[in-house]
């Protein structure tokens, strides 16, 4: 079985995924590029009747005693050797066909038998029956001659022909079959000049004598047509079913490379990374909402490599889910990993933490406030309610103050209030962020709302609001000019800078587990995945993050600060 997967994986990195599903589109689509583009017209016939009359002496009692009149004998002997071929005609291709379109027209023959008459029926209507009459021509010695040497003759020229030969045998005059007729014998009918509309269909019925060598009560069946289309058109008889046709050759084909496909996809082993130390299992990772959608793609690449192991992320909030790992038993120590904004400052015992980047984040006003920057001394206003308008601010557009905070387990929060704001924010005062519905006696209108991408949504949206959010989440709704990044004291974070630059508003994020990860484990292998792996560092930098753990695999100093 691993020769079978290991054959599988090799073929199918060398066709490519890709072009195998390329192949499987062209070979299903091939008949009807076919159809509908390089052979586009087509005219289809069908073979509904070939049989004889089935009137014969035994039929009439003509034989026997008290036979009737001679003349009624010689008839049932004539129709004894008479046929009816009845012929259906039409375009089943994408377009009208048009008489410009045959490079030769379309003929039948009918083997040694003789063409006594012919008409058209079920066209459509009067018009298009008479057209089609009009367009039929007969031709002797069970050729079809060029045009021009007189050998053809139209419907009027063999129904006369066909009135004097029935005279003649009623009559009782029809010549010995060793004498040669001075009448002509038509051996084939051809349409010249033949149209038909997409999809429009009529039959030919042709009534035929059996030559006089036939054995008495067996009728010939042979029918032949010839006729080319030009434009690389098709004449297709409908009940020769070749086995081998293009629609089945491709669709076999299609099916082939389907079914390898899928095997390939569902057995083979996925290609493996040496770069990454695999483990096998399940774990979890809850904690910070901000960092998680760029640990959910961390953990998406991991799972790509290692097949073994099962990863579910969950966004509790920084504090809840450190406590969470916190509370979990020795044995469940490997099952749980939780991501906070910033070092944890609870009284937990046993917790062991390791840096993954440093996270920046923005003061930000919606953009009808006017203002850029902001003092952290009139920020601190701001929030405990000494100022209730921005017009009491210089610069400041006369709008009522309207705050969006982050609840109490948020990590985001926490590092707000400690490293800017110097103090804890007032409690939940409004639902909706417009008025004091819930709190109508609270200093300020404060709402609030359960993630960074929440908040700058609601600051986007209502004049004179002011909150706080990660760079990520201000650098995609400022796409919008929906809102501003306020500087703090006149300044900006700058990497290059460090603790000297002196901005207040960000952190490192850490992720914590229930004591030192066991070598070996899935937890160990997925914390120097998301610490130290190339793809991981670059999903971090994506994401508006700068790494702890450098391309040399060094420590950040920053980081070390925080």
């Amino acid at each position: 079985m691993t020769g079978i997967r290991e054959t599988l994986r090799a073929v199918l990195d060398f066709l490519g995924p890709g072009n195998l599903v390329l192949g499987i589109v062209l070979l299903v689509a091939t008949p009807f590029v076919d159809r509908f583009l390089i052979r586009r017209k087509r005219i289809s016939y069908r073979v509904h009747y070939n049989s004889k009359i089935g009137l014969g002496p035994e039929k009439l009692h003509d034989d026997g005693p008290g036979a009737g009149p001679r003349q009624l004998a010689s008839m049932s002997r004539l129709l004894d050797r008479m046929s009816i071929v009845v012929i259906r005609i039409r375009n089943t291709g994408g377009y009208d066909i048009s008489a410009d379109d045959f490079d030769k027209p379309l003929s039948f023959t009918f083997g040694k038998r003789v063409v006594w008459n012919a008409r058209i029926s079920e066209a459509g209507s009067d018009e298009i029956r008479e057209q089609l009459r009009a367009g039929l021509r007969f031709f002797r010695n069970g050729t079809d001659p060029a045009p021009g040497n007189g050998e053809r003759d139209n419907l009027l020229t063999v129904r006369e022909k066909l009135s004097q030969r029935m005279v003649r045998w009623i009559g009782g005059q029809a010549p010995a079959p060793q004498e040669p007729e001075t009448e002509p014998r038509w051996h084939g009918v051809r349409l010249d000049g033949l149209s038909l509309k997409r999809k429009q269909k009529f039959k030919l019925v042709v009534v035929l004598e059996e030559p006089a060598d036939t054995p008495e009560g067996e009728t010939s069946k042979e029918i032949e047509s010839t006729g080319k289309l030009g434009d690389n058109g098709i004449i297709k008889d409908e009940k020769r079913q070749r086995r081998v046709t293009l629609p089945r050759l491709t669709g076999a084909l299609a099916l082939v490379l389907t079914g390898f496909l899928v095997l390939s996809l569902v057995f083979a082993s996925p290609p493996t990374d040496p770069s990454v130390a695999c483990g096998s299992g399940e774990l979890s990772v809850q904690g910070s909402s901000v960092f998680m959608p760029t640990m959910k793609s961390i953990a998406r690449d991991y799972l790509d490599a290692c097949t073994d192991a099962k990863i579910l992320t969950q966004a509790t909030g920084s504090i809840d889910g450190v406590r969470t790992v916190a509370a979990l038993s020795p044995a469940d120590a490997g099952t749980l990993a939780a991501l906070s904004d910033g070092r944890h400052r609870g009284e937990e015992q046993g917790l062991y933490a390791q840096q993954l980047a440093i996270v920046v984040y923005h003061v930000v006003v919606n953009s009808s406030v006017g203002l850029d920057t902001i003092s952290t001394a009139d920020l601190r206003k701001v929030y405990d309610g000494t100022y209730q308008d921005w017009s009491q601010l210089r610069g400041g557009a006369p709008l009522p103050i309207r705050i969006v905070g982050r609840g109490q387990e948020s990590g985001t929060r926490e590092l707000f209030e400690q490293r800017v704001l110097g103090t804890g924010e007032d409690g939940l005062s409004s639902n909706e962020c417009l008025a004091k519905d819930r709190n109508p006696g609270a200093r300020t209108t404060r709402c609030e709302r359960d993630s960074n991408s929440e908040v700058v949504a609601k600051i986007s949206s209502i004049p004179g609001t002011i909150g706080y959010a990660d760079a990520p989440s201000v650098a995609e709704a400022r796409k919008s000019n929906a809102l501003n990044a306020l500087s703090l004291d006149g300044k900006v974070f700058d990497a290059a800078g460090g603790i000297e630059s002196e901005y207040p508003f960000w952190t490192v994020e850490y992720l914590y587990t229930r004591g030192e990860p066991a070598a070996g484990s899935l937890l160990a292998s997925f914390v120097k995945f998301v610490r130290t792996h190339d793809s991981a560092r670059l999903r971090l930098k994506d994401a508006g993050y700068l790494p702890c753990t450098t391309a040399e695999r060094t420590q950040l100093e920053l980081c070390n600060s925080r």
